[in-house]
């Protein structure tokens, strides 16, 4: 499989979903603007697809049923707005073992709110002897299909959704140290090592994940504004990552600090803290991207002085304090530095520039 795809055969399956409501694939396909026919019966049913296609697909499919359990098939539907509300409910949290349990406690009242019983003191995590912690899923009873041979797939794209998820939270890539599965081992689980990179178990007595039980720990790095923004963009990069590019040190850096550029910038002593590596290996990494730390900061600063300012209802000032300066005139002083130009000539080139 190739980078940030998904068998075709899933898609289809996804298709299947829509087409069993009564509407027209036909029409469908031609909107997700696929370099394949999605529906083309001589295709191999293996070949890749483009997760942003896939993507397309389960949004649409969502969209119908109006069921935001991302196409996973569940019995008990996530009616539109739930994942939201999940997702503030859980964002101030103060670390991920925290953010889990009580995005665990939310999704148990909604099950009582649709008539399922479900204890609100469901422990989902069991932290393990030699240093990991495991993340218990729904059971395939949940599914409302416990035959279909696909099975195993919803289930390996629920856990992939939500290790992808719970690394966002926490702004790295979560190792994972083994996956385990209700279901018996498919013919071929390429597919699902591809996506999981480690040690799989079948016939297990629960769905379920292993990693380093330090992560629990691991603070969250957004805010609701960087929510907003990861919404907008929801399920794509829950299903498809380019892996290097998480695992780049200025991608790490990046989701560390996050968008909320009002607060103190980390020192360089606090980031390598949070990237479990001495200050000297930091700076050394930096080197080898041709960057600084304090390159970096200013990077990222100048960036989003460039977004704020292409919003006319934001005043220079409040972009000014939006950055996290004390001072609208060191804000002046350090955006000149960075662009050459004043916010003020920024802001006034981009208004004269034609859409």
């Amino acid at each position: 499989m190739e980078k940030d795809s998904v068998p075709l055969k899933y898609a289809r399956t996804m298709l299947n979903v829509a087409e069993a409501q009564g509407y027209n694939l036909n029409t469908l396909v031609v909107s997700l603007n696929s370099p394949i026919d999605i529906l083309d019966p001589d295709i191999d049913p293996n070949t890749p697809v483009p997760s942003q296609v896939y993507t397309n697909i389960f949004n649409y499919v969502m969209w119908l049923l109006q069921d935001e359990s991302f196409g996973l098939g569940l019995k008990q539907k996530a009616h539109t707005g739930t994942f939201r509300m999940m997702c503030l409910t859980i964002i101030h949290c103060n670390n991920l073992e925290q953010a889990m349990r009580r995005a665990a406690e939310f999704n148990a009242f909604c099950r009582t709110l649709s008539g399922e019983n479900s204890a609100f003191d469901i422990n989902p995590i069991y932290r393990l002897e030699d240093g990991t912690a495991e993340y218990l899923f729904p059971s395939n009873n949940e599914l409302l299909d416990q035959e279909s041979a696909d099975n195993i797939i919803t289930m390996a794209h629920c856990v992939a959704i939500w290790r992808r998820f719970c690394g966002w939270l926490i702004g790295k890539n979560i190792e994972l140290v083994q996956v385990n599965f209700q279901t018996s081992a498919p013919k071929n689980i390429s597919y699902l090592q591809q996506l999981f990179k480690c040690d799989l178990h079948f016939e297990q007595p629960a769905n379920s994940f292993r990693f380093p039980a330090n992560y629990l720990l691991a603070p969250l790095v957004h805010t609701e504004d960087s929510l907003k923004e990861f919404l907008r963009n929801a399920p794509y990069h829950l299903l498809a990552s380019n892996e290097e590019d998480e695992k780049s040190i200025l991608s790490q850096m990046k989701r560390i600090i996050g968008n909320d550029f009002s607060r103190d910038f980390l020192s360089v002593v606090e980031m390598a803290n949070h990237l479990h590596m001495s200050v000297r290996t930091l700076r050394r990494r930096l080197k080898d991207v041709g960057t600084t730390y304090q390159q970096f900061k200013d990077d990222l600063r100048c960036n989003a002085a460039k977004s704020y300012l292409s919003r006319p209802e934001l005043k220079i000032n409040a972009v000014s304090a939006l950055l996290g300066f004390d001072e609208p005139s060191a804000f002046h002083r350090s955006f000149k530095k960075w662009t050459g130009m004043t916010p003020g000539e920024f802001r006034s080139n981009q208004q004269q520039e034609p859409n």
